[in-house]
């Protein structure tokens, strides 16, 4: 039996998460989620690949992206010297510190790729929905799965969050709208963490190429 053959033959089972159990996947055509037999929990990759939502979160992470980046994040004042803070203002003053290391890994990890993970994955997606396929298609799904673990807004939320409680007792905090909307592309990259249906959307990429 050649390769293709055992391919489309693994396709119709798939593994719960959860309890680890091999169950046989309904018909294709079966939109409801489907859900273990012994823990009752959703089983990812069975899905319809929806886009819509996914692709509202990746239009909301991309308006809140240039706010987040460029607005002051946070307002300082500290013996009547007031100062606003951005992101790339942040990244600017450790490069001129001689941390030109760290504020590389912050540029990439907290700006550069956000902005790749949206715009690959909101590329990908309408393409999806469209059903068109443009040059490398899966191959920009594919870098979109590999530069996921790389955005780590989450965590540099949680260090500005630390610094924050550390400067309240010596200086005059206020947040700016650039944190307000840096929590909103926070959020959004949660969301589409959330809704996203990898191997749906890894089906519906298959059938456009083979279409």
């Amino acid at each position: 039996m050649n390769d293709t053959a055992l391919e489309h033959k693994t396709i119709d089972f798939a593994i719960c998460h959860e309890c680890d159990v091999l169950m046989r996947l309904p018909d294709a055509s079966v939109p409801s989620a489907l859900r273990c037999p012994r823990c009752s929990s959703p089983v990812k990759g069975h899905g319809s690949g929806e886009i819509a939502k996914p692709l509202s979160a990746v239009a909301a992470g991309l308006i809140f992206f240039g706010p987040a980046n460029f607005m002051p994040i946070l307002h300082m004042s500290i013996l009547g010297i007031e100062s606003n803070h951005t992101m790339i203002g942040a990244v600017r003053v450790m490069a001129e510190g001689n941390m030109v290391p760290v504020a590389l890994m912050v540029l990439f990890c907290s700006v550069l790729a956000p902005f790749l993970e949206f715009s690959l994955l909101g590329i990908v997606l309408a393409q999806v929905a469209l059903g068109r396929n443009i040059w490398l298609l899966p191959n920009l799904f594919r870098f979109y799965t590999h530069l996921d673990s790389w955005a780590m807004l989450e965590v540099y939320m949680i260090g500005l969050l630390v610094s924050v409680i550390k400067l309240i007792g010596m200086a005059s905090v206020t947040p700016g709208i650039g944190l307000v909307c840096f929590v909103g592309m926070m959020l959004a990259s949660i969301a589409v963490k959330v809704t996203l249906d990898r191997h749906g959307v890894w089906r519906r990429i298959e059938a456009i190429c083979n279409g």
